[in-house]
This record gives structure tokens, C-alpha cells and sequence, in this order.
């Protein structure tokens, strides 16, 4: 009786499995020998027991096997059953396609099996047939008739075991492997062959995972829908043509991607419901990730097999889901503090874990709360994490897109969950990516996490790959970070704080306006500086309320400085052991912010202390404004000297001046006369030394606030400059100290001062008396005036008053008074003084002011300006 069934599966060039019609599940299945022939035998791959036996490939097997399968697998083919052997093996004359071709026939006439030899039955026919076959094969030196030459080529050496599956993945590069499904395990498992080196592996596909079959006892049980899940693997790639995208290791198993002409058969399971999506492979997952998730999503709402008791978890509305704030502060590696909408808010990053302290990890995190809370420092991985998020994010713009609210347990608040990007780059993908922090996994079920779950988990993978950070068998790296907060050891490290200068540091925390907690990362440690001469009001706590304007004094120095990098003049030590000195950034005096903005008042130490004329003008300037703590301030009446008290005549006691620089309309540059001399010889040494040992272009490396010999862009010479600011890894900025200029010259043009050329700068900055700047609009015309008359010229400077630690000076080139020259081409305005010595020099600038006003000179010629300057028009608020 002829029979009809659905080829599964070629074992070998003359064994197949059919499959019958399908009936509520899997099909059944029969195993069929093709009668009056033998095909080569395939070699076996070994046992557990065998492990070393070298099963080899008879000559042909696989190129009789591969025949077959690529004719007739996945096909209807007709057999008639000639006879069954004992042991149950069925032998059947099988036929395929529209003209009925004998698979018997088309294998002998190949070359690829040959007539079955030494049966006991009468010729027949179909024997006598084969045997004619058989015969023209064997004169045409076809397959297994062919030269020892050729059937020794025609054996497969096969690799049963790869003993490096990294090695073999790496090497694929992420291309698509050709290969043959040899095995279904269950939906998800495969045994493979990679050709053409005929790789023998099992392949796991990444990211999902079908129902399994367990073992119990000597009994394989399925859980729910594996038959099915296999089946569908099995009638779509068993013996199939496919490609492999090899993404990772597992074990034994390689993790991977299998594609047929219809697409990814990972997509198709999951789509179907006969898969669920793991996030432990998720992330190898190379292409495709957005797809398989949507056809999983596609099933759950179906209810589809797997998912038939799905239930949909209605999520938590959140009022403001995208938004832009600007980071203030980097809690840990996985959480922040962002500006928004004027107020502060803790913000944690989505499906990120941060690296446990080492106690905690060495316990598996199961055990008692450690006995203080770690530093960061102290948490593997945690500084080279925190460091990280804190030079790309502190001070900067961020996207938030808030993923999730998570409830507040156990005392704890809730925690508000976001994807943080800054100039487009994911935050927490980055630091998974260079194994700063790992991906949370979550229960099944569990829909809160990160909207980039997926480039995470994609990150995560990467990171283990590269074995980077926490994924490294490589030790941590160590940071003995030490805290100064006694002052025996603060007196210990003072000294070597002072012989650096200006330092760098990193401020850690802001304790008040004028307290930082500060990492200098040259000394390895953390100390507390005060800001040098401010009596700053406090900010509140817990336990007391806080002083006016405390607050916003500490809210100032947090949005300056708060885990900034900052240069530190250090000077002093208190009782406590905290240090005493200024703290810059970007150039700018944290103290003169403070001061300026009407935050802090001078403390009386501060004349003690470096800065004290800038900070005293700072203060003035506030005062002036009255700003914030001199809102209510009420200028001291001024006590008139008596005659008795007041100098009897003006001091004229003027010294001789070489102008060197005119910065502005009211100062200028010079050096003392009596300095000629010391020049000529500082010049002189620099010359010589430069001409006997010239500096090698580039070789210097300046530092801010340093002393070297700089070359003048105007006469090539070289000078004495001190670095006022780095510009860029060419360019510093320089002030010729000797002459009071500035100017942007190259690296390559400084070099260290030759020993001798050192001592005191030999220019002195001078303002002028009374003199007021000029308004912006004559601002350089009064400048150049100041040229005209001064540059170059040995004029004599008298001092006639000091204010704010700065002193005035009149200027006479001859006889003649520079400043009152200035007034009296309409080019500035002065500021009369009360002293009773001054009032007959001052005498002078009045008529001159007036003689220009009424003349309608400069300044004057469109009205009084001084006329803008009343309260009631807002000058000076």
C-alpha cells in the first residue's frame, strides 16, 4: 500500500523521517530505510563514554546525506513499505515530485550509494536496475567508485567540540554564518553545523526562551507548549539552509541569531506566544531588538499561549514626563540632583545598579548592613564612575524623561526613575558601557524600566565582552582617599599646601556660603576650607533655623562651585584644623562673588589675608547697591577733621615714574625711576643665558599664576611674564610684569626664567586721583589722551589718599596735573573728597569741570551726564 507523508528529516544518504498529518499537536513520525540500497555512513559524533573515539566520515556520507536533505527535506514524498526487519526498521520504496523519481535510483546513478549486496531474495527487476546504474557510476568513476584520491578528499573533518567558543564568536565579527539546524532541542536550543569547517555547536537563541522539556527520573516531562514550540522551530529549520548571527557565549552553548527567508525565528516565536523575551540575553541581541519586542507585546495582548492568563498592570500617571533641567550635583553613580523650575529634585537612573561596597558583595548581598556607610571612594568601580558622570554632567543641560515612579518602602521615599541624556548620549547607557554599573533585572511581569531597556541591556553585553569595569578579572583599582578634620594633622600637611601655590581641587560639598569640603587629588586627601576674611551668615539645619540670607549664600556657592574643579590659595589653619585661603573658579574669587552679591560682609581678619583691596571692593560695591545684607545699611555720617587733627598743608612728596602701560582712562603702569638699573641687569641675564643654552620650543609646560621668561610678539625679545590664565593646550595668556602688559603668546614661546632673573616685579599698577572712568562711549578717547600724554614719559606720581587698600595718585608730567588735564578736556569726571588738605587741589578740577561743561566739551556736549545718574532714573541699583 502506497503511503504519503512530509519529510522531516534526512539521517543519512538512505534514511529519512516522514511525518504523518498533524492532529491536535505534533504529527506522528515514521523512520524509513530506502530498500536495495546503502549509502556511506555518517560519522558519529562521540559519546560521553567515548569521548576520544575518532568517528570519521565514511567517504561520501556527507555529500549523500546533503543530496537528499536538499531534494526532498520539507517535501510530500510516496513510499511503499517492502519489508520490516525484527529489530522494527522499515524498508520502503520512496518516490518524490510530479514524475515520481526513485530516491534509490537517483542515489546509485550519483555515485552516492550503492545496491544493497548479499540478500537472499530472487533478482528482481528493481535489483537488476540498480545494479545497471550502478555500473555506468562506477565507469564514470562517480562518487564512492572514485580514486583512493578522491574518496580520501571526500571525508568531512569535523569539529565536535570547539574548545574556545569566544574565540570562534569574536572571530565571526557579527556576519552571518552559513549553516545546517542538525537538532532541535527544544524551541530555543539547537545543535548546529557551521559550514564550511563543519563547526559542531549548540546555538541558544539570544534573548528569548521557549518551554523546556525536564528530566524526571528516568522520564522527560514538558512543561506547557514545549512539544508545540518545538515542533514550530523544528517544520521551519530542522536540516534547513539558514544563517547564523553568532552574539555571545553561554556556557557550552553559543548564543545567536537564526534567520530563514521568512525572517527571525526568534521574532516568530515570540509573535506566536511560544516565547517570552529574557533579559539575561537580551542585550546580545544584535538587530532586530525593537521588533522582537513589539512581537511579544503583539502576543501579550492576544493572549496568546504563554501569555492566555496575561494581565494588564495599569501604571502610575506622572503629571510631567519629559523635561530639561540642569545638573546640580552627582549623588551616586546611579543618582542626581537636577535644577528644575528654580527648586532641586533627586532624580535615579532608570534600570541602573550601582557597584556594591565590597563587604556587601563579598557577602552576595545578603548580609547585615555594614557598621558605617562606605565612602564612595571605597565602592569598586564607584570613583571612576562618579568622576565620570561629574565632568560630563555637573553645570549642564540634561533631557529627562521620566520612565517610572517608584513607591517609597520600608521609610524609604519614593524615588522618581528617568533615562537622563545630555547632547543626545544616554547616561546610564554610557556607564554600563564602560562597566561603571550594571542592568537591573526584573521579575516577569514587571513593565517599570528604563524606555532604553534594551540599548542597556546591548551595553551591558559590550562591557562584558570587553571585560571592562565591574566585568573585569583584573583587581579594582585602590583610592586611599584620607579626611582631615583634626588639626594636629592639618598643621602636619600645611606647609606643603603653602610651597604649591595655587592647587587644584574638586569641591566635594558645600557646607555654608564660606565652608567647602574640598578633594585635593595631589595630596590625596579631603579638607575644609574657609573662604579667607568673610564673616558669611549661616544656612539652616535640622536643629536651628537659618541666619538672613543664609540660604541663598550656600545656594550661590553650590550653583559656583559644588563638585567643580577650583584653584586653592591656601594660608592658614583655624582651631578646628580647617584651612584657611581663597577658592577660584573659572578665574573668578568665590569670596568677591559672595561679597558683590550683598551674601557675606568682611570679617575683621581680613586684613590678614591675601586679596584684601579686591575684597574690600567687592563689599563697597554692595554696600553701594545695597544688596541682600545692606539692604538697611545707612552710610556713617563722616566726622569732620578739626583743624586741630587735619593735616596743616597737603604732603607733596612725589616720586619719579617711567610710564610703561596706560590700561585705562584712570590707570596706568610704571616703574620707579631707580629701577632702570635693576632691569637693565634682569634683561641682561636672560640675554645671556638664552644665547648660551636657546629653549627648545614647546618643552616648558606653564602653570596659572607662574613666573617665567615670555617672547614679545612686538620685538621677538624675551621678558619676564607671570601666566595669568591657560587658554588651551597652545596658548596661555601672559602679564610682562616689568612693564604691565598683557598679550596671548604660544607654548612655544615660554620658557623657565634662568636662576637670577628672579625678585620682585618691577612695574606697580597706579590709579589716578579723583578721576572717574570715562562713560563707555569715550571711554578710548579719553584712554588714548592718557597715551598721548604719559606713555613713555618720566612723569612724578604723588600719593593724596588710600581707599579700600588701593592709593591714589596725582600725575604731573612737569608742571602739569595729567588728571586735571583729563577733566578739563571734557574726558572724565572726578569725585570730590572731604579731607580738608585736598579741598584747594580740589579747587581746581571744579573750575576745570565747569570750564568743560560750559564749553560743551566731550563728555558735556550733549548736557550734563551727571544729570543720569539720579536715583529716580535707576543709575547704580
Amino acid at each position: 500500500m502506497t503511503s504519503r507523508g512530509l519529510v522531516k528529516q534526512v539521517l543519512s544518504g538512505d534514511t529519512i523521517v516522514v511525518m504523518g498529518q498533524a492532529r491536535g499537536g505534533p504529527p506522528p513520525e515514521r523512520t524509513l530505510s530506502i530498500a536495495g540500497i546503502t549509502a556511506p555512513r555518517l560519522a558519529r559524533r562521540p559519546g560521553p563514554k567515548d569521548a576520544a573515539a575518532d568517528s570519521k566520515d565514511e567517504p561520501f556520507a556527507w555529500e549523500s546525506r546533503e543530496f537528499l536533505r536538499k531534494r526532498i527535506v520539507g517535501k510530500e514524498v510516496e513510499f511503499t513499505v517492502d519489508y520490516k526487519v525484527p529489530s522494527g526498521r522499515e524498508y520502503a520504496t520512496i518516490t518524490v515530485g510530479p514524475a515520481k523519481d526513485n530516491l534509490a535510483h537517483l542515489l546509485v546513478q550519483e555515485g552516492l550509494a550503492k545496491p544493497r549486496e548479499g540478500g537472499k531474495g530472487p533478482v528482481t527487476a528493481e535489483s537488476q536496475e540498480l545494479s545497471a546504474k550502478a555500473a555506468v557510476a562506477q565507469a564514470a568513476q562517480k562518487g564512492v567508485h572514485g580514486s583512493p584520491a578522491a574518496l580520501a578528499k571526500a571525508v568531512r573533518n569535523v569539529q565536535w567540540t570547539v574548545e574556545n567558543l569566544r574565540a570562534l564568536v569574536d572571530g565571526a565579527k557579527g556576519k552571518a554564518i552559513d549553516a545546517v539546524i542538525e537538532n532541535v532541542r527544544d524551541g530555543c536550543t539547537l545543535r548546529v553545523t557551521l559550514l564550511p569547517d563543519f563547526q559542531n555547536v549548540n546555538v541558544v537563541l539570544s534573548g528569548i526562551k521557549t518551554p523546556t522539556f525536564k528530566r524526571v527520573g528516568e522520564k522527560e516531562e514538558a512543561e506547557p507548549f514545549a512539544e508545540e514550540a518545538r515542533f514550530f522551530t523544528e517544520i521551519r529549520l530542522l536540516q534547513r539552509d539558514v544563517k547564523i548571527v553568532l552574539e555571545g557565549v553561554t556556557g557550552q552553548n553559543v548564543l545567536g541569531t537564526v534567520l530563514h527567508p521568512a525572517g527571525s525565528i526568534s521574532e516568530l516565536l515570540l509573535q506566536q506566544g511560544y516565547a517570552k523575551i529574557v533579559d539575561w540575553s537580551f542585550g546580545n541581541v544584535t538587530n532586530g531588538r525593537e521588533k522582537m519586542r513589539a512581537a511579544e507585546q503583539a502576543a501579550k495582548s492576544a493572549r496568546l499561549r504563554l501569555w492566555a492568563d496575561h494581565k494588564v498592570v495599569e501604571r502610575a500617571v506622572i503629571d510631567e514626563r519629559e523635561f530639561t533641567a540642569v545638573v546640580e550635583e552627582i549623588v551616586s553613580t546611579d543618582c542626581m540632583m537636577v535644577s528644575h523650575k528654580g527648586r532641586s529634585r533627586k532624580i535615579f537612573l532608570s534600570s541602573i545598579r550601582q557597584p556594591r561596597p565590597k563587604e556587601e558583595a563579598a557577602a552576595g548581598g545578603a548580609a547585615a548592613a555594614p557598621k558605617k556607610r562606605a565612602n564612595y571612594w571605597e565602592i569598586p568601580w564607584a570613583f571612576e564612575a562618579r568622576e565620570f558622570l561629574r565632568k560630563k554632567l555637573v553645570g549642564q543641560k540634561a533631557s529627562i524623561h521620566v520612565d517610572y515612579v517608584k513607591p517609597g518602602t520600608d521609610g524609604m521615599p519614593e524615588r522618581t526613575c528617568a533615562t537622563v541624556r545630555v547632547e543626545g548620549t544616554n547616561i546610564g547607557e554610557a556607564l554600563v558601557s564602560k562597566g561603571y554599573a550594571t542592568v537591573v533585572r526584573y521579575r516577569e511581569g514587571d513593565e517599570d524600566r528604563a524606555a532604553a531597556y534594551d540599548d542597556l541591556l546591548a551595553a551591558e553585553a559590550r562591557a562584558q565582552k570587553a571585560a571592562k569595569g565591574v566585568h573585569s578579572d583584573k583587581d579594582v583599582p585602590v583610592h586611599r582617599i584620607n579626611e582631615v578634620i583634626t588639626r594636629p594633622i592639618a598643621e602636619k600637611l600645611l606647609p606643603s599646601l603653602q610651597r604649591a601655590g595655587r592647587m587644584q581641587g574638586v569641591v566635594e560639598y558645600v557646607q555654608s556660603g564660606s565652608r567647602l569640603r574640598v578633594y585635593v587629588p595631589k595630596e590625596s586627601c579631603i579638607i575644609t576650607v574657609l573662604l579667607a576674611g568673610l564673616s558669611c551668615p549661616r544656612s539652616g539645619a535640622a536643629d536651628r533655623p537659618a541666619e538672613p540670607f543664609g540660604d541663598e549664600a550656600l545656594a550661590l556657592v553650590r550653583s559656583l562651585v559644588l563638585q567643580r574643579e577650583v584653584d586653592l590659595e591656601l594660608e592658614d589653619i583655624d582651631k578646628n584644623g580647617a584651612f584657611v585661603g581663597s577658592v577660584y573658579h573659572g578665574g573668578q574669587n568665590i569670596a568677591t562673588a559672595l561679597l558683590t552679591e550683598g551674601l557675606s560682609k568682611l570679617h575683621v581678619s581680613v586684613d590678614r589675608y591675601k586679596n584684601t583691596g579686591v575684597l574690600r571692593v567687592a563689599e563697597t560695591t554692595a554696600k553701594d547697591a545695597r544688596r541682600k545684607l545692606w539692604a538697611g545699611y545707612v552710610e556713617p555720617v563722616e566726622v569732620v577733621e578739626t583743624e586741630k587733627d587735619a593735616p596743616r598743608t597737603r604732603k607733596f612728596e612725589p616720586q619719579q615714574v617711567t610710564v610703561t602701560e596706560v590700561t585705562d582712562s584712570t590707570t596706568f603702569w610704571g616703574q620707579a625711576a631707580s629701577a632702570k638699573g635693576a632691569l637693565d641687569t634682569i634683561m641682561g641675564t636672560i640675554s645671556a643665558a638664552f644665547a648660551a643654552n636657546p629653549p627648545h620650543p614647546g618643552a616648558y609646560k606653564p602653570k596659572r599664576n607662574e613666573l617665567l621668561a615670555a617672547k614679545f610678539s612686538a620685538d621677538g625679545q624675551w621678558y619676564r611674564a607671570k601666566v595669568v590664565k591657560v587658554l588651551s593646550a597652545s596658548e596661555i595668556q601672559v602679564l610682562y610684569v616689568d612693564f604691565g602688559n598683557s598679550e596671548t603668546v604660544s607654548h612655544r614661546d615660554v620658557a623657565a626664567l634662568p636662576a637670577g632673573a628672579t625678585g620682585a616685579a618691577l612695574a606697580n599698577e597706579y590709579h589716578i586721583a579723583f578721576l572717574q572712568r570715562a562713560p563707555a562711549d569715550w571711554a578710548a578717547e579719553s584712554a588714548e589722551l592718557l597715551r598721548e600724554k604719559i606713555l613713555n614719559q618720566t612723569v612724578d606720581v604723588n600719593v593724596e589718599y588710600r581707599e579700600a587698600g588701593v592709593e591714589y595718585v596725582t600725575v604731573f608730567e612737569g608742571s602739569e596735573d595729567i588728571g586735571l588735564s583729563v577733566v578739563a578736556n571734557g574726558l572724565s569726571t572726578f569725585k570730590t573728597r572731604p579731607a580738608p588738605h585736598l579741598q584747594e587741589l580740589l579747587a581746581g578740577y571744579t573750575a576745570a569741570q565747569a570750564a568743560a561743561k560750559a564749553g560743551r566739551k566731550s563728555i558735556w556736549r550733549y548736557g550734563d551726564v551727571t544729570e543720569d545718574e539720579a536715583p529716580e532714573l535707576g543709575r547704580g541699583r
